[in-house]
């Protein structure tokens, strides 16, 4: 839980927190698409102590640890804990995204938890099938946690792996597989009969297809878009991996030079090597020391993650002449780093984010690597390699987690202040944010405008969380472009017939470049002006709109 009170963001992590405030009023699509997650969210803010910020991400922090608990216990079995422990050090440090935001790390509690259930029951001889059941059920749930997880169902290739390198009978194989389908049926069924009940027969499918038109005015949601970010991602990784290739040929180049003499100077030689190496990366910006911000680690990150993609598949291959259970966990490492990123806009971030299962098996496959290869001192190139990616990685991951808070002080800005408004108290931010925030805390106080409905524009989706303002529209970010400008024009009109017309309206000066947000201002200012408003401040990052009659 280190780093809980750091950082206040008043777009995604108070963004989802409004979400679950406010779960009522939001838009059918972000409803049902990440449905679980909202109502788990709804709930946690029952419980006692949550309802400030501080307190919500206490609790949301311990499914990051209940990830890692049930990974190390599973992995076990398999490797060395000391092995595992580092492997979830630096699945633990590399996560980026706010504890709040449930449909992230429900996604991957349910996804982990999933494949845990999915592998005990392939190499279990006892209750098989229930295993596949229930593995089939947290998949099914992680549908309704966010639904491009049924993208996870993909995982069910694991099974058929195994039972191809085990030669299993292939009724026997189906069978399983039924029991798989049996239990995702279940975990989606059970939870979609209840939105059928609470809204009605088709809320939820209705809610879904506003997803597959969303991409109109989203093209970085879309299949081709989502596929083009994450190729751009390991191309941009493998550009900067390039010069390892000269550089470990050039080491077994020198280690097969008058072989068996001069080991160790050669050893010293080839690490001095890779010490201008890392000078090198650090100098043009592939590893920064900005730890309060993404680009400190990402490539570390994504170089290991790609040199996880090549021992898994050399283990799924069985060049390692392990047993059959570590061929397929390497193949499960491969599914994970391929099936976890589908879905997202986000490049490979969310890979980031699921590491818990796929860095100890990792580090685990690197080691029957070393094993398989022998003690050929050659070897010692692509070894320093890689544990120079690793060292680099650890030390990089350790310093982010300290050092980084999503959004708030992105800048290196340091983040020395604290506020004085409730939901956000002991949280520490920047002298800037705390001092606009505070500032629009006094206006809306001096105004009578707490705890009225609002409508809110550009970026600042917390502010509803923050001060308790209903949203008077189905969403408090409708300048994102997954909002699409007929929507945001059909809801001014149903607000402009209500019994309460004018809301307030806060507008964030700090607008973001969506390909739409000029046209949505536009008719935003159409409504103000067209209703009577008067703008009652304008500071440096805020202007504020109400009618006098408050």
């Amino acid at each position: 839980m280190i780093g809980v009170n750091q950082g206040l963001d008043i777009s995604d992590t108070m963004y989802s927190l409004a979400n679950f405030e406010f779960i009522e009023t939001l838009n059918p699509m972000w409803l049902f698409s990440t449905y679980f997650s909202n109502v788990t969210g709804a709930l946690i803010m029952h419980l006692p102590g949550s309802g400030t910020m501080l307190g919500f991400s206490i609790y949301c922090s311990f499914v990051t640890s209940i990830i890692a608990l049930f990974s190390y216990y599973f992995l076990k079995k398999f490797m060395p804990g000391w092995m595992i422990f580092i492997g979830e050090f630096i699945a633990e440090s590399i996560c980026f995204s706010p504890r709040v935001i449930l449909y992230n790390y429900l996604t991957y509690l349910f996804f982990t938890l999933g494949t845990i259930l999915l592998l005990v029951g392939i190499f279990g001889w006892k209750r098989q099938n229930l295993y596949l059941f229930f593995a089939g059920i947290f998949l099914g749930l992680n549908v309704m946690v966010r639904f491009p997880n049924i993208v996870e169902t993909s995982l069910i290739l694991v099974l058929w792996f195994y039972g191809f390198v085990t030669k299993d009978r292939f009724s026997e194989v189906i069978k399983r597989t039924g029991f798989c389908i049996l239990g995702f049926l279940a975990g989606f069924g059970l939870p979609f009969l209840y939105t059928v009940i609470k809204y009605g027969p088709t809320a939820y499918i209705q809610g879904i297809a506003g997803l597959f038109g969303m991409t109109e005015g989203a093209s970085d949601y879309s299949s081709g878009g989502m596929i083009g970010l994450i190729l751009e991602a390991y191309g941009t990784t493998l550009s900067n991996m390039f010069i390892l290739v000269p550089c470990i040929a050039a080491g077994i180049i020198m280690f097969l030079l008058i072989p068996e003499k001069y080991v160790m100077i050669k050893k010293i030689l080839y690490v001095c090597g890779i010490l201008v190496l890392t000078k090198y990366y650090f100098s043009t910006g592939v590893f920064t020391r900005n730890y309060y911000y993404y680009d400190s680690m990402f490539q570390a990150a994504m170089m290991f993650i790609i040199f996880g993609i090549i021992l898994s598949v050399t283990g799924s291959l069985g060049v390692l002449n392990g047993s059959r259970q570590e061929q397929t966990l390497a193949f499960t490492a491969l599914m994970l780093i391929l099936i976890t990123p589908i879905g997202s806009n986000n490049y490979t971030f969310p890979i980031l984010n699921n590491m818990f299962l796929i860095a100890p098996i990792v580090l685990w496959l690197f080691r029957r690597m070393m094993q398989r290869a022998g003690e050929a001192h050659f070897n010692f190139a692509w070894q320093a390699v890689f544990t120079f990616i690793l060292i680099v990685l650890f030390i990089q991951g350790a310093f982010f987690h300290f050092g980084y808070s999503f959004m708030d002080g992105a800048d290196g800005t340091p983040r020395d202040s604290l506020v004085s408004i409730d939901k956000a108290k002991h949280m520490v931010t920047t002298q800037y944010n705390a001092e606009t925030l505070e500032e629009l805390s006094l206006v809306l106080k001096e105004n009578n405008l707490l705890g009225t409905k609002v409508i809110l524009f550009g970026g600042i989706p917390g502010i509803s969380y923050l001060f308790d303002m209903t949203p008077a529209i189905d969403t408090t970010w409708p300048d994102l472009d997954s909002y699409s400008i007929e929507n945001f024009d059909n809801q001014l009109m149903d607000l402009s017939v209500s019994e309460a017309p004018t809301p307030t309206v806060i507008i964030g000066k700090d607008m973001a470049d969506y390909a739409n947000i000029g046209m949505k201002y536009d008719i935003l200012m159409d409504y103000i002006i067209n209703h009577g408003y008067n703008k009652i401040f304008e500071g440096e990052r805020f202007m504020v709109f109400a009618q006098n009659d408050r």
